[in-house]
């Protein structure tokens, strides 16, 4: 070999000191009502991550940035069931929200076959269930499939079970009782916000034609359980300013409630009335933080339910009757309610006649 050759070729020694061509690494692709401006779901996440931890998370988001800033530790989010393909994830996470409903199982399920045929595992993880309809549109061969072989199937509550059962498949899921229950608070915004010394009620309003209409009804009846808050401090509690939906805005919601029932209360923390401060300051964690430090919660959101549960503040829940969400929330925690906690139950101005 001429000393031209041998010094533009690799010196030997120099080859066994290359480093290792970079590993892959393992990703999770974690499925859920993301980046819609509802922070319930953003916790379910947080919980979803921490029960199947990888090298790598992703979420589907329709807004990257909300989810990252809520969820901190995600890598990345993406947006369509190709992006997720892309990822070659490792294993798939479906939860968090109300997604075990028809619209996104039909939509979601033939995604997840594609990805088990690429070597994916697939997770049902505490999900939200809503009756399914229409199972013949989605409900095939390949989906019975995917939730039969998937590695792990897991619900909230009792009524989810039954409501899968229904539908006609076979495979019965496990109840979580909302794990996300005991995510840990970040306090940080409470204690720069809230007074000291002094009792403070929450208040959370999803503002729906519904709840509208049984606030108009049962207004007698709202006035007399606020009458023992009397010498509270209100403190808005708003987990929900939804992207696209006006119905879905609780800062609306807490709002009105407060012109229509306590116009004369004293606002703790008026910052969390602020939509810009909302969206920059608030997070799953910081929420629960604040809830932590009430005497009591009045709430129509299931999710302000399951922090002030957690936390374990007394929660009186307020809903219409004909919706069962929140009514269901309660009885899959009611071992670990505060004495006083209740779940109340409003009827609608179309029930007056009756």
């Amino acid at each position: 070999m001429s000393w031209r050759r041998w010094f533009s070729s690799p010196r030997p020694e120099a080859a066994l000191t290359r480093p290792p061509p970079a590993a892959v690494p393992r990703r999770a692709a974690f499925l859920g009502a993301y980046g819609y401006g509802n922070l319930g779901d953003e916790l379910c996440l947080i919980e979803a991550m921490q029960a199947f931890p990888e090298e790598e998370a992703h979420a589907l988001s329709v807004d990257a940035d909300w989810t990252r800033r809520c969820v901190p530790g995600l890598a990345g989010c993406f947006t369509t069931g190709e992006a997720m393909l892309a990822l070659d994830p490792a294993r798939i996470v479906f939860g968090g929200g109300m997604v075990g409903v028809t619209s996104a199982l039909r939509a979601w399920l033939p995604w997840m076959a594609r990805a088990e045929r690429q070597g994916a595992v697939i997770h049902f993880h505490n999900l939200g269930v809503g009756r399914l309809k229409e199972v013949e549109d989605w409900l095939d061969a390949e989906a019975h499939g995917v939730i039969d072989r998937s590695a792990s199937f897991t619900v909230r509550d009792h009524l989810a079970v039954e409501y899968f059962a229904e539908a006609g498949i076979a495979r019965l899921p496990a109840i979580t009782h909302f794990p996300e229950c005991d995510i840990a608070p970040d306090r940080s915004l409470a204690d720069s916000l809230l007074p000291q010394g002094r009792p403070l009620l929450g208040l959370s309003i999803i503002p729906t034609p519904m709840m509208k209409a049984c606030l108009a009804l049962e207004g007698p009846r709202i006035r007399a359980l606020l009458a023992e808050f009397a010498d509270h401090s209100v403190v808005p509690i708003v987990s929900t300013v939804h992207r696209y939906s006006s119905e879905e805005d609780d800062l609306a919601g807490v709002t009105q409630f407060l012109r229509d029932f306590l116009p004369e209360a004293r606002i703790a923390a008026p910052a969390l009335l602020d939509r810009a401060f909302w969206h920059r300051e608030l997070t799953p964690r910081r929420l629960k933080g604040i809830i932590g430090r009430l005497d009591t919660l009045i709430t129509q959101r299931k999710h302000n339910a399951v922090h002030a549960i957690g936390s374990g503040i007394r929660v009186i829940g307020l809903h219409p009757l004909e919706d069962n969400s929140l009514r269901r929330t309660f009885i899959a925690l009611q071992h670990r309610l505060q004495p006083g906690s209740r779940c109340i139950g409003l009827l609608p101005t179309s029930w007056r006649a009756a």
